[in-house]
């Protein structure tokens, strides 16, 4: 399939009905962020980081909000988003990922799904500015080049986007963040111990 190229979205009620709402053409679903909510809070208590402050940037619909409620009920929890219409709607604050500050360094930052609407310019910032909001680890998901052509289903995948190499994103977080598998970053500044074959460099 063909896919067109990336320009500019709009994350209107029409984006977030498509995408998120419809049960046919939706790429996500709360059941499947739940699924993987439990597999990051958990391996996050595998390395024993305390999670008390929690920024998702690019919160959307909020599916994260209760995963944190559920697995870490006592951490404040700030959704960042940089859509009027679900800013409006959820009450998130206004930002975007690129340059967004926070009074505090986060336990734990989420950015699913956010990297790859953003020109090469903005998503290096963007990198940059996740090494300065976290402290602890970070989850990233973002579309990638061979995603789009051999692991997603692009009838439900948004392919008006920048698509990069992983090997792209690993060159711009490598100075900030050790990859640990399953999309999880820990921060090169946190106290954790990884063993040679956990860490994926």
């Amino acid at each position: 399939m063909a896919r067109p190229r990336a320009q500019r979205n709009e994350f209107d009620a029409g984006y977030y009905r498509r995408f998120y709402g419809d049960t046919k053409t939706r790429v996500t679903s709360p059941a499947s962020v739940q699924k993987l909510g439990a597999f990051v809070c958990a391996y996050l208590g595998f390395l024993d980081l305390r999670v008390r402050e929690v920024i998702d940037l690019g919160c959307g619909v909020g599916h994260w909000q209760g995963v944190i409620a559920q697995h870490f009920p006592a951490a404040r929890y700030t959704g960042v988003e940089v859509s009027e219409h679900m800013c409006a709607t959820h009450g998130w604050t206004r930002g975007s990922v690129v340059d967004y500050r926070h009074p505090r360094r986060a336990d734990l930052v989420l950015c699913q799904g956010v990297l790859q609407y953003l020109t090469d310019r903005e998503a290096r910032a963007a990198i940059a500015n996740l090494g300065t909001l976290t402290r602890g680890a970070l989850y990233l998901e973002a579309l990638t080049r061979l995603d789009w052509e051999e692991n997603c289903d692009q009838a439900t995948t948004d392919g008006n986007v920048h698509l990069r190499t992983g090997a792209w994103y690993r060159r711009q977080l490598r100075p900030n963040f050790v990859g640990c598998g399953g999309g999880v970053f820990v921060h090169r500044d946190a106290n954790v111990t990884l063993f040679e074959l956990e860490a994926s460099e």
